[in-house]
C-alpha cells in the first residue's frame, strides 16, 4: 500500500492486479471476491476534497504515463465522513509480500509515490492500511462486473468479543434466507485480519445506481423475505444486534475513475472508466 506506493485493486468484485510479475498477480476469476483485500483508507481534512481528488488524479496518471503495470480503484464517501478508500486484492499473504517487494525494488515507483504523498501532509487527517479475508460463507451472490458498478455502500460492523459464533451464525441464516427468497441483492463481506480491531467485518454492497437502495426495504418487508426469516430469524436478528454488535457504521461511496488506475478491459466495458486527464485545482498546481 502507501507505505511506499499503493498497490490496489481489481479486475472483478475485489480481485486485484497487483504490481509483481505476471506469473505472481491475482489468479481469482473475474467477478470472483479476492481472498485477501488491502483496504486503503484517506481521512481528509475539512475544505480539502477537491486537492485531494486533484493529488490523487495526478498520482494515478504518474503511474499510467510511467506504465507502472499498477491498478487501483478509489472511491469517495458521499454519507460518512469524508474519506477515500481504495482497493488492493491479493490471492494471499505471499503475493501481497511480492507486491510490496516489487514496489521497494522500483526507484521509479518510489519517486512518483515520493512526490505525491509529500503533497498530502496538509491534505489528510489520517491514513489507515487494513489488511482482511473474504468470508464467503456470510456474502451472497457477490460475483458481479465492477464496471458497471457506480457506487458502494459500505457497513463497517464491529462485533463484541466472545460474540462472533452467534454474529456468524445468525449472517448465514441470513443468506440462507435470502437464497430461498430469490432476493436481488449482492453483497462481499470481509473480516479484519490486520490493521485495525479485530472482529471488524466490511459488508461490500456495490450498485450500478443510488436507486437501488429505493427497492431495499420493500424487498426486505415483502411476503417472500418475512416468510424465508421466519419470526425465530427476525427474533435473532434483534438479539445479535442487541448483544453481540458493538458498533456500526454505514458509509456510501461514488467510484471515481480519475482517481483510479484500472486495466483496459474496464474502459472498454464502459467508457466512464476512460480517463482523459488529471481533476485540476489551483492548489496542486501551486504545489508542482
Amino acid at each position: 500500500m502507501k507505505s511506499v506506493v499503493r498497490t490496489c485493486v481489481c479486475a472483478g468484485l475485489f480481485a486485484s492486479l497487483p504490481v509483481v510479475p505476471a506469473e505472481a498477480q491475482e489468479t481469482a476469476a473475474p467477478g470472483t471476491p479476492s481472498p485477501l483485500l488491502v483496504i486503503y483508507r484517506e481521512e481528509v481534512k475539512p475544505g480539502r476534497g477537491a486537492a485531494h481528488a486533484a493529488n490523487e488524479s495526478a498520482w494515478a496518471q504518474g503511474f499510467a504515463k510511467a506504465g507502472v503495470p499498477q491498478h487501483w480503484l478509489a472511491m469517495t464517501s458521499m454519507a460518512g465522513p469524508t474519506e477515500a478508500w481504495f482497493f488492493s486484492g491479493y490471492a494471499s499473504y505471499a503475493d501481497f509480500q511480492k507486491a510490496e517487494d516489487a514496489v521497494e525494488g522500483s526507484p521509479s515507483m518510489q519517486a512518483i509515490a515520493d512526490r505525491f504523498s509529500s503533497q498530502e501532509a496538509d491534505i489528510l487527517e489520517r491514513t489507515t492500511s487494513i489488511v482482511a479475508g473474504y468470508r464467503p460463507a456470510l456474502s451472497y451472490q457477490a460475483n458481479v462486473s465492477l464496471p458497471a458498478m457506480r457506487f458502494m455502500q459500505v457497513d463497517v460492523v464491529r462485533v463484541k468479543a466472545g460474540h462472533d459464533r452467534e454474529f456468524r451464525a445468525f449472517w448465514r441464516a441470513m443468506v440462507e434466507a435470502h437464497t430461498k427468497a430469490k432476493m436481488d441483492e449482492h453483497w462481499a463481506v470481509y473480516e479484519s485480519e490486520a490493521g485495525t480491531e479485530d472482529l471488524t467485518f466490511y459488508f461490500m454492497y456495490p450498485s450500478a445506481t443510488l436507486a437501488a437502495g429505493d427497492a431495499s426495504g420493500p424487498m426486505h418487508t415483502a411476503d417472500a423475505f418475512r416468510a424465508a426469516v421466519g419470526e425465530s430469524g427476525r427474533e435473532q436478528s434483534r438479539e445479535v444486534h442487541r448483544e453481540a454488535v458493538e458498533t456500526s457504521r454505514s458509509y456510501i461511496f461514488r467510484l471515481r475513475p480519475s482517481m483510479s488506475t484500472l486495466p483496459k478491459e474496464w474502459s472498454a466495458a464502459d467508457p466512464f472508466w476512460t480517463v482523459k486527464a488529471p481533476e485540476p485545482t489551483v492548489a496542486t498546481a501551486q504545489k508542482k
